[in-house]
């Protein structure tokens, strides 16, 4: 990790880092990158169109580039901390999709190259089977308009569980129903596949809060956790 700090307006130093986003153009993306800055880290965007990012810092650079093909981006990888992403794709039953393992089979070898190993992505709630799923995720949502995305979103889940923990130190996000809004920090994290005690909606702005706080702990290191708004 980077050793340079910087202090917070609680007064508490934290690290800076160097991260590469992708998915940087998307709801959940802009708020990754636009927090980070904030937080005074060094941001690479990985991105196909680089006009559709409309963030410009001295901190950040934006690179072109396919998640679908490592040899576009994997340059931008080199002497980075911690990769960043919130890519997604619309899929359904009847359209199914490989855009999440492909895509991660893609990153992972970047990182594998430039010795990068820490990663956090999002997926969603529900995408295996748990004690506390919703009932309307499972019986409504999945089978008859996420059932493309979930399936692969959870062969990737199963992708990272079973790396190797020398290779890759990665962090699963698992929100409910995002939504534009500000950041509330009015949220609940709790480790597995659904939260309890929650809304069923999350802005994009508290989850990229999250995606960003796991980097300041090892807590986080190689789970998952679904996060809600209360």
């Amino acid at each position: 990790m980077a050793e340079s700090t910087s202090t917070s307006t609680s007064g508490v130093a934290a690290k800076l880092l160097k991260i590469v986003v992708f998915g940087a153009t998307g709801r959940t993306g802009k708020e990754v990158v636009k927090q980070a800055l904030e937080k005074g880290h060094h941001v690479t965007a990985v991105v196909r169109t680089p006009e559709k990012v409309d963030i410009q810092h001295e901190n950040l650079t934006v690179v072109q580039g396919d998640a679908c093909d490592v040899e576009s981006f994997a340059s931008a990888l080199e002497g980075k901390d911690a990769v960043l992403s919130s890519l997604g794709v619309y899929a359904n039953v009847f359209n199914p999709t490989t855009f999440y393992t492909t895509t991660f089979n893609e990153i992972a070898q970047g990182m594998r190259k430039n010795k990068v190993t820490r990663l956090v992505t999002v997926t969603s709630w529900c995408t295996r089977p748990g004690p506390n799923n919703s009932w309307f995720v499972e019986w409504i949502l999945k089978p008859f308009f996420l059932n493309g995305v979930i399936k692969n979103m959870a062969e990737m889940e199963e992708m990272l569980e079973s790396s190797d923990p020398d290779l890759l130190n990665y962090t699963i996000v698992r929100p409910c129903g995002l939504t534009l809004g500000e950041k509330t920090g009015n949220y609940k994290v709790e480790e597995g596949q659904c939260n309890t005690g929650t809304t069923s909606r999350i802005t994009c702005a508290d989850v990229a809060d999250f995606m960003l706080k796991t980097l300041e702990s090892n807590e986080y290191d190689r789970k998952g956790f679904a996060i809600a708004g209360l």
